[in-house]
Order: structure tokens, then C-alpha cells, then sequence
């Protein structure tokens, strides 16, 4: 259970420190993508304005009175008049007769009159009014409109290179957050075992308190018991004496599972084996038929042959026992139960045990809890069915140690436990 606790501490800091890195980083790269996005926006808004022509001079209007003050003032920074210079563009214009002319081609790297034709035709294909073509291995902006003249123009800006701080920001930080959460992963590892001490200290204290308890316990009761049948003996026998043994034998069954709660967080991994499932919840429910024929309670079995799990042969006779227990306990006067011990599917590696009961009361309760210790539906404590924690705490424990899974939920005017186990082959 430690080893389960520290693994869970160091999961759940490893998942923190990811969020962290994610809401970080990944601002930081959004916020990236955005400028990007709003610079290549702005070029072309100032190649429009200057029909295909930029000059520290005339790009000042697009860059430097920018309306939005968060992004001129903290991210896009003050205008810099030689900034113009670092972007790759051409422009044309298309006649009446749909001819391609090329007004200005000085500013990029072996795009040839072909090429600015082909490209012209792609941006114009679809008729939009902006968009994005690809030439080579750059990716192009382009916006279409009219000149002074009113000829159609088209302005086209290699937005690869913009963008390249972009996936640059991005590469890193996909790199340093992974190896973030890997370095700290390991640190963790290394000192988790100091950062739990303090817990592991005290569930280990609680746990000798329990066993040191329950053994000093055992001492009195075994005299109130011994004296209760002396007067018996002695022809005293009452109603006080039927009352005293049957809370002698309440008290030792509570506290013989207290030290069993504790045991079973102390004993570590159990040696597991090929069990015979279906045996153990025949004999187990063989030995309930008396209980329930007593307290008139309708009681159906039925279970499958031959299912054999990975477990231990006495813990698993437990685990069936609290179970049929808790439901005789629980059960609605002259109500029914039912244990049915089935294969969870045809192609299903899971044998699946499902103990149900009467329980009209049981409709709406937060069945999360009813497997946490010590815990009572009835905080009065007054009421006898008040206790739910320490045999399903257990049970819980136990079905762990054995890789299993086990649930409540309420189904109509039912009570319904699953315990799931892996088959063994």
C-alpha cells in the first residue's frame, strides 16, 4: 500500500508540473503563433497601401500606429525602420485581358516570371480574396486588391520565414517541457521517499496501535465471556447474560477484523495462484444458509464452473465472506439475495462476482465512500445499519493486493457489489 501511496504522489506531481508546463509553454507559443500571424497581416496591409513597394518611410503607418497598444507596446515592440528590409515579397497586377505583369520582384530569391505565373493562378483559382500558396518550399500570403489605377493587384509575402520563430519557440519548448517532466520525474523518484515519511510514519503507527489494541483487547472480553458461562453454569441464566455474549461476540468479530485491516496493509504483495473461484463461493455460500433461512431473507446462488483466478485461497474466502456478510446485515426485512458468479463476456479475461441485496433505502447514497474505513452512513450512530467501512475497507484492500476491481452501485430497489478477477489460464 506504501509503494501504491508514493507511485500516486509521484503521478500526481508529474501531472501538475505537465499542466503547469502546458498552460507556460504553450502560452508562450500561442502567443508566438498570434504575433506571427498579426506581422504577416500587417505586411501585406502596408505592400497594399504602397502598391507592392516597402520603404522604412512608407511601412511606418502599418507598423508604427498600430491600435492596438498591447501589441505595439509589449509584443510587437517599437516600429524599427530597417525591419522592412528582412521580408521576401513580389507584387502584380492583372489587366482586362487577364495578363500577369510583375511590378516589383527585387525582393525575393529565384522566383522567375514562370513561377510568379503559376503562383498568380493558384492564388486566383478560387476566387478569394486572400489566402496562402505554396512555391517551393515556402508557403506564400497573398491579398488581392485594387490600385490606384483600379487594376487588380495581387501582393504575395513568404510567410515561412515569419513563421519560423514560430515552430522554432515550438521545437523547444516540446523539447525542454518533455525533458522537464522526465528530469523531474526522476528527482522525484529519487527523494519521494523522504517527502512521504512523515505519512508512512504514521499509518505505520496506526497500524501497531491497531493490532497492539485489539490483542489487549481480546484479554477482557475473553473474561466477561468466561464469567457470563460461569453464571450460566450457576443457573443465573437471563436475559443480561444473552445480552452480554452477544456483545462479546460483536465485539471480538469487530475487533478480530480491525486487526485484519491492519494485517492486511502490512502483509505487501501477496504470493498469487491459480484458484478455483467458483469452489470457494460454493462453500462460502453453503455456510450462509443457515444466517439467511434465520432471518427469512429469499437467498439465490449461482455460479459458474470451473473459473479459476489469480489469487490466495484464504484472503479470496474473505473477501466472499464480508460480501455475504455486509449483504445479510443490510438487507431489507424479508427482502432477497442473490450471488451470481458468471464470466464477465465471451471474450472477457475477467471472472466476475456480483453479490446483491434489498435496499430500498440505498437509492441516492454516495457509494464512493462506502468503501473508505471507518466510515457510517448513519452519522447519529445510532442506527444498526449505520456501519458500511471496516469489512469493505478490507475487501477492497484484498481484491487490490489481487490486481482486481470491485464497486457498489444501487440498480432499482438493489444493493449491488462487483468484485472482478483476472482469469488465470
Amino acid at each position: 500500500m506504501i509503494q501504491k501511496f508514493r507511485w500516486k504522489f509521484i503521478g500526481t506531481s508529474v501531472a501538475a508540473l505537465f499542466v503547469v508546463l502546458l498552460l507556460t509553454l504553450g502560452g508562450l507559443v500561442w502567443v508566438t503563433h498570434v504575433q506571427s500571424q498579426n506581422e504577416v497581416d500587417r505586411v501585406l496591409t502596408a505592400l497594399v497601401k504602397n502598391e507592392g513597394h516597402l520603404s522604412p518611410k512608407n511601412a511606418k503607418p502599418a507598423f508604427g500606429d498600430q491600435r492596438d497598444p498591447i501589441n505595439r507596446n509589449f509584443l510587437g515592440g517599437q516600429y524599427n525602420p530597417e525591419a522592412v528590409y528582412q521580408y521576401r515579397y513580389f507584387a502584380v497586377t492583372i489587366d482586362e485581358s487577364h495578363r500577369v505583369h510583375v511590378i516589383n520582384d527585387n525582393n525575393v530569391y529565384k522566383v522567375n516570371n514562370s513561377k510568379i505565373q503559376s503562383i498568380t493562378r493558384a492564388a486566383l483559382e478560387n476566387g478569394d480574396k486572400s489566402g496562402v500558396v505554396a512555391l517551393g518550399q515556402n508557403q506564400y500570403a497573398f491579398r488581392v486588391a485594387k490600385n490606384s489605377t483600379g487594376e487588380t493587384m495581387i501582393v504575395f509575402l513568404n510567410e515561412t520565414l515569419i513563421f519560423n520563430r514560430f515552430w522554432l519557440l515550438f521545437r523547444v519548448a516540446l523539447v525542454l517541457g518533455s525533458g522537464a517532466l522526465i528530469v523531474f520525474a526522476l528527482v522525484l523518484i529519487l527523494v519521494s521517499g523522504k517527502a512521504i515519511k512523515p505519512t508512512v510514519d504514521a499509518y505505520h503507527k496506526q497500524q501497531e496501535f491497531i493490532t497492539n489494541a485489539g490483542h489487549e483487547l481480546k484479554t477482557p472480553l475473553a473474561v466477561i465471556s468466561a464469567n457470563t458461562e460461569m453464571e450460566e453454569m450457576l443457573g443465573n441464566n437471563s436475559e443480561w447474560n444473552e445480552s452480554n455474549k452477544e456483545q462479546v461476540a460483536k465485539l471480538t468479530k469487530l475487533i478480530n477484523r480491525l486487526i485484519s485491516l491492519a494485517r492486511t496493509g502490512e502483509m505487501g504483495e501477496l504470493t498469487l495462484s491459480k484458484i478455483d473461484f467458483s469452489k470457494i463461493v460454493e462453500e462460502t455460500t453453503k455456510d450462509f444458509k443457515s444466517v439467511m433461512k434465520k432471518n427469512d431473507l429469499v437467498y439465490q446462488v449461482s455460479v459458474r464452473e470451473g473459473l479459476n483466478v489469480l489469487a490466495e485461497k484464504h484472503t479470496l474466502a474473505e473477501i466472499v465472506n464480508i460480501l455475504l456478510d455486509n449483504a445479510q446485515k443490510y438487507c431489507d426485512p424479508h427482502g432477497k439475495i442473490q450471488v451470481k458468479l458468471t464470466k464477465g463476456g465471451t471474450l472477457s479475461k475477467y471472472a466476475v462476482l456480483r453479490v446483491e441485496n434489498t435496499y430500498r433505502e440505498g437509492k441516492g447514497k454516495d457509494y464512493s465512500h462506502f468503501f473508505d474505513r471507518f466510515y457510517r452512513d448513519d452519522k447519529s450512530h445510532n442506527s444498526k445499519k449505520g456501519g458500511f467501512g471496516i469489512g469493505l475497507a478490507m475487501a477492497q484492500e484484498l481484491v487490490e493486493a489481487f490486481h482486481g476491481k470491485i464497486s457498489a452501485h444501487h440498480k432499482g430497489e438493489d444493493i449491488v457489489f462487483t468484485v472482478s478477477l483476472k482469469i488465470a489460464k
